[in-house]
């Protein structure tokens, strides 16, 4: 750990972060991960894959200071990957996407998962919201395997939602 990151995890407050990402914030989020992702470009620690994955880009392991998230932390399920799968898990936890704690309008989710992505420098749309679905497809899967059938029910609703608000109506799944 850095001595800014150990800085910075002694002086900010242990909450996660404030409900519901501010524009600014999803920017400057969407900024680090696309710098973390360049640095694992085609390194040896990607192992022959696009990037070295952080695998869980949840606000929580973001440090945050004067409400912006400054620094990653928490690298301990890191491995090589692709980086529509880090960032559709990313813009999912990021954008509270099917969240009814949050409960955003679709519509607003839409613009928000724009910002998220333009930030980020990504242009795909669908091919993010296909990562995210996929990302929370195997959430599922994993959170079932060990018994965490609360976390399964919140990835299977989320999944519901993004589904039914954020795929575009040729591409929905039938149930």
């Amino acid at each position: 750990m850095t001595a800014t990151v150990a800085k910075c995890c002694r002086t900010c407050p242990a909450t996660c972060r404030p409900s519901s990402a501010a524009d600014d914030q999803l920017t400057a989020a969407a900024r680090l991960i696309r710098r973390l992702h360049d640095e694992t470009a085609g390194s040896s620690l990607a192992h022959g894959a696009e990037i070295v994955c952080h695998n869980d880009l949840s606000p929580c392991n973001f440090v945050f200071v004067e409400n912006l998230p400054q620094a990653i932390i928490d690298f301990d399920d890191a491995a090589p990957g692709s980086r529509a799968a880090d960032l559709g898990y990313a813009a999912w936890l990021w954008l509270d996407i099917g969240d009814d704690d949050v409960a955003i309008a679709p519509d607003e989710q839409a613009r928000r998962l724009k910002v998220f992505a333009e930030a980020y420098g990504w242009r795909d749309m669908d091919g993010l919201i296909a990562a995210m679905i996929a990302r929370q497809h195997t959430l599922i899967a994993r959170a079932g395997a060990c018994g965490r059938t609360e976390t399964a029910a919140w990835a299977r609703h989320c999944l519901a939602w993004t589904e039914a608000h954020l795929l575009k109506p040729a591409t929905r799944r039938e149930s």
